[in-house]
């Protein structure tokens, strides 16, 4: 992991130390593209030759489909075992650009530069590789992890509001499940302000590698890093499947406060833990986008989760802030009970 400008932590000599000869490849987005691409080449020598490989921005295309395609183009390219290939964006691109990377010729190298608060807090850092099927998130990958990972909060100047409160989503994630200080101290973070924005990424990195250096196939703590993300991918892939796309982190959001609903029914968090969390989010976020009608269909995206288990959805849920817990269940009348939370 470097932290830092790009040409202060070392970006170049990485590329020439350790793949003098390779062939250098660059995927990204459009917009990512549009804004950064030529200052990221320009000051670094050793991309200078780089191929650059541009797809269009969004979840959408976050497809086995896509990945086809790039796989074609690496073939032209004759890129071989020893290439690397660098991912510059936000999630959709480290997260598909490591899967491409690690089944190409079985496995290149490849380095994340992500370029989103998102990505930078979470899809860069922890191995997990993979791209979306239809509504269904993630559902085909790999773990997979990054040679380096250089994250340079510069490239956040760009971004807007949304997308800046997206990636907060996983940074009070990180607080709610491992550390009362982090979630204390980001309940008046603004994303925006450059002033201490790198100490406090900093921090939820950390706690996020924590859990997977002990935990790396998530066969156990790991599995703490999904609170919110059991119904939070339910409503994103339900939004996506309907041509009504939401970001990420508010999907994430929502997704908490309806399981720390659901932990609270449960007992096995204080209703004080749930009101403040709840409270948080319905000021810093927007209304979910759903309605009850759509309760049903989400619940049936929800039991063609990844992480389900004999035909039961599973759960991360928090038993204090700061505390999270793994393996838990709940009916779907809990589960509906909870989605009626985010729309009352």
């Amino acid at each position: 992991m470097h932290f830092g400008d790009l040409q202060t932590v070392g970006l170049n000599e990485v590329l020439q130390n350790e793949y003098p000869d390779a062939k250098k490849i660059i995927l990204t987005d459009e917009t990512v593209g549009s804004i950064w691409i030529e200052q990221l080449v320009t000051s670094h020598s050793q991309l200078s030759k780089a191929e650059i490989i541009q797809i269009p921005e969004g979840e959408a295309f976050k497809t086995i489909d896509v990945c086809a395609q790039i796989w074609e183009a690496l073939s032209e390219y004759e890129i071989g075992r020893g290439d690397v290939i660098i991912n510059f964006g936000g999630g959709v691109i480290t997260d598909m650009g490591g899967f491409i990377a690690s089944l190409y010729k079985r496995g290149l190298s490849f380095i994340n530069i992500p370029t989103t608060l998102l990505s930078q807090v979470d899809a860069s850092v922890g191995g997990k590789t993979g791209v979306d099927l239809g509504p269904f998130k993630n559902q085909i990958g790999v773990f997979s992890d990054a040679a380096h990972v250089f994250i340079d909060d510069q490239f956040l100047k760009t971004l807007d509001e949304k997308q800046l409160q997206s990636g907060l989503a996983e940074m009070l994630k990180h607080g709610l499940i491992s550390d009362p200080s982090h979630w204390k101290d980001l309940q008046s973070f603004d994303p925006s302000n450059p002033k201490g924005r790198l100490k406090l990424i900093r921090t939820s990195v950390k706690i996020k590698r924590d859990v997977v250096v002990q935990d790396h196939k998530e066969s156990g703590v790991r599995k703490t890093l999904n609170f919110g993300h059991t119904i939070g991918h339910g409503i994103e892939g339900f939004l996506l499947e309907k041509e009504t796309p939401t970001l990420h982190g508010f999907a994430v959001a929502w997704g908490m406060k309806a399981e720390s609903f659901i932990a609270y029914k449960q007992g096995l968090l204080s209703q004080t833990a749930y009101e403040s969390i709840a409270a948080f989010i319905d000021t810093y976020y927007p209304k979910c986008e759903i309605e009850s009608k759509d309760f049903k269909a989400i619940l049936k995206l929800m039991y063609n989760d990844k992480k389900n288990k004999n035909g039961h959805i599973q759960f991360s849920f928090i038993s204090e802030i700061g505390k999270g817990i793994y393996d838990q269940g709940a009916t779907d009348v809990e589960i509906l009970d909870a989605l009626k939370t985010l729309i009352d």
